[in-house]
């Protein structure tokens, strides 16, 4: 399993291997996450789960959103090409709000599909 947080991007040999993805995500900014699951060459990549915490705003702006819309889409081609079923928990800390309209809302494509695993969890 390898875990990425912030920029951190997967450059270890592991990478070819590793059966799970777990991303902790942290800003409103995903460009990240999309860009580290393009790297990702493991043919034995059998998930991949994003933690937001509950600080995501239901507006964002114009740039964020086309970052969510090229993850969606990225997550679509792992779906078609892996059978890889995209999870996402919604970490809400200290009485946050749950963030599960905006995230599907996000996520579209996937969504249309029935391919959004959503979990909330309480921190």
């Amino acid at each position: 399993m390898q875990i990425c947080s912030g920029g951190f991007h997967l450059t270890s040999p592991r990478q070819q291997t590793s059966k799970s993805l777990k991303f902790l995500w942290e800003r409103s900014s995903i460009w990240w996450i999309t860009t580290t699951l393009q790297t990702v060459k493991s043919k034995n990549l059998q998930d991949i789960t994003t933690y937001l915490n509950s600080t995501l705003q239901a507006t964002i702006g114009e740039e964020v959103h086309l970052e969510w819309q090229n993850l969606d889409q990225l997550l679509v081609q792992f779906w078609n090409t892996y059978l890889i079923c995209p999870h996402v928990v919604n970490v809400v800390r200290n009485g946050g709000k749950d963030i599960r309209d905006c995230v599907l809302s996000l996520l579209l494509e996937l969504t249309k599909r029935g391919l959004v695993n959503l979990v909330g969890i309480n921190w």
